[in-house]
C-alpha cells in the first residue's frame, strides 16, 4: 500500500479536489496527504471536501501545513520534505507518491503504472511526459546541461525530466533522503535537483514511465514567472559541482509514444513579452560582472541595454557561459541573479527562433542532441 501526496499552494480548488478523489479511490492507496503553504482558499476547499472523499472512498485524507525545515527560501522543498518525514513517522506503508496538485489530466493510471514498476524492484519511479518544444526550458538549459557538463559519465544527463514533481519513492530511498542534511536544507525550488542527484549518486534503481496524455497544467506568460525557479535550480547544481557520481546506477526509460497535437503545437511562453525583459533592470555593476565572460558574450549582452539581441547565444556560447556561471555566480547577489536570468532568456530565445521554429520534432531532436554533445565535450575536457 502507498501514501499519495499532493503539495499545493494556491490552485483551482475543483482541480485539486478531483485529483484527491481520484487518488483516494485507487486500490493501492491507503492514505492521501495534502501539504499546503498556508490556510488560504485552496486549503479551505480541501478541508471542506476531505470528509466527503473519505466517506465515499473509505481512504483517509489528511491536510497539513508544511514545516519550516530548510535553511533556504521557504518553498517547495519544505513541502516535499515535510511529506517525506510524515511518510516515515506517521505511516507504515512501503511507498510514497508525489503528484503536482494542479494537473488537469491526472488519472488513476499514473498511480497504477508507478506501482507496477515499483513491484519490479525499482526504488524510484518517475513519470515523464511529452512537453511543448518551448516548455521545460529550465530543465533543458539549466539542469540537464549542468548534469552533462559536471557528470558526463553518469546517468544524470539521461534523465528525461529531472525536475518533475510526479514520482514514487520506496521507504528505503526516503530514509536516505531524510537522513541527508543537504536534502533537508533544500527548502526552495532546488529540491527536485537535489533529490535527483542524491538518488543517482546513492545508487537508487530508477525507472521513468511515459504518460502519453501529457501533463496538462497552467503554462507561463513572461519568463519572469520562472526567474526564482531558474536561480534556485542553478544554485542547486552549483552547490553540487565538486561532488562525484559513478556510472553504475540502473536507470531505465519507457519509450515515448505519439505526441498529441495539443502539446506539439503549443508555445510554452510569451516570446514578445519575454524579449522586452532584455532591456530592463540594467545596472553598471552588471556590465562590470560581464567582463568575466568571453568577449562575444559580453558584447552581445551589453548590446541588450539598447535593444534585444540573442543571435550570439548559440550552443557553443551557452557552454562557455554555463562554465563561467558555475565558477562565479552568487545566488544572493541581485546583479548576478539578473545576469543569469537575462543570459537564460537570450539562450531560450535563440533556441526558439532557430530550432523550435522548425517544428516540434526538430526542436526535440535538437535538445537531446545538444545534451549529448555537451556531455561528450565535457568528457573530453574541451
Amino acid at each position: 500500500m502507498s501514501l499519495v501526496v499532493f503539495p499545493f499552494k494556491v490552485e483551482k480548488p475543483e482541480v485539486v479536489v478531483n485529483n484527491i478523489h481520484m487518488a483516494a479511490s485507487h486500490e493501492r492507496v491507503s492514505e492521501v496527504l495534502c501539504v499546503g503553504v498556508e490556510e488560504e482558499e485552496t486549503y479551505a476547499a480541501i478541508a471542506a471536501a476531505a470528509p466527503h472523499v473519505m466517506a465515499e472512498t473509505d481512504t483517509p485524507v489528511n491536510l497539513i501545513l508544511q514545516d519550516r525545515l530548510g535553511s533556504l527560501r521557504p518553498g517547495k522543498g519544505d513541502g516535499m520534505n515535510t511529506a517525506l518525514k510524515y511518510f516515515l513517522e506517521k505511516t507504515d506503508v512501503d511507498r510514497v507518491h508525489f503528484y503536482d496538485s494542479d494537473i488537469t489530466s491526472f488519472n488513476q493510471g499514473w498511480i497504477t503504472t508507478a506501482e507496477e514498476f515499483a513491484d519490479l524492484g525499482y526504488d524510484v519511479v518517475r513519470h515523464y511526459f511529452p512537453r511543448a518544444a518551448t516548455d521545460a526550458m529550465i530543465t533543458w538549459f539549466i539542469t540537464r546541461v549542468g548534469f552533462a557538463v559536471l557528470w558526463p559519465y553518469s546517468e544524470l544527463p539521461w534523465i528525461e525530466q529531472p525536475l518533475g514533481g510526479e514520482l514514487l519513492l520506496t521507504r528505503k530511498t526516503t530514509e536516505n533522503l531524510v537522513a541527508d542534511p543537504l536534502v533537508m536544507a533544500q527548502s526552495d525550488w532546488g529540491v527536485d535537483t537535489i533529490y535527483t542527484f542524491r538518488m543517482i549518486q546513492g545508487g537508487a534503481k530508477m525507472f521513468e514511465a511515459y504518460v502519453k496524455e501529457g501533463k496538462a497544467h497552467k503554462l507561463y506568460g513572461r519568463l519572469t514567472d520562472l526567474r526564482t525557479m531558474l536561480v534556485e535550480c542553478f544554485a542547486a547544481i552549483q552547490s553540487l559541482k565538486d561532488e562525484k557520481v559513478d556510472g553504475s546506477t540502473l536507470h531505465r526509460v519507457q519509450p515515448p509514444d505519439v505526441v498529441p497535437s495539443a502539446i506539439s503545437e503549443k508555445l510554452g511562453y510569451d516570446i514578445e513579452a519575454s524579449m522586452s525583459l532584455l532591456t530592463e533592470r540594467w545596472t553598471d555593476r552588471q556590465a562590470e560582472l560581464l567582463e568575466l565572460f568571453p568577449v562575444p558574450i559580453r558584447d552581445g549582452m551589453i548590446a541588450n541595454r539598447q535593444r534585444p539581441r540573442f543571435g550570439f547565444m548559440d550552443e557553443a556560447a551557452w557552454f562557455e557561459t554555463y562554465c563561467v556561471l558555475l565558477s562565479h555566480f552568487e545566488k544572493d547577489d541581485e546583479d548576478w541573479r539578473e545576469i543569469i536570468f537575462k543570459l537564460w532568456i537570450i539562450r531560450v530565445l535563440n533556441y526558439t527562433t532557430t530550432a523550435a521554429a522548425r517544428g516540434y520534432a526538430y526542436g526535440m531532436r535538437y535538445l537531446r542532441s545538444m545534451v549529448e554533445r555537451y556531455l561528450r565535450q565535457a568528457a573530453l575536457g574541451k
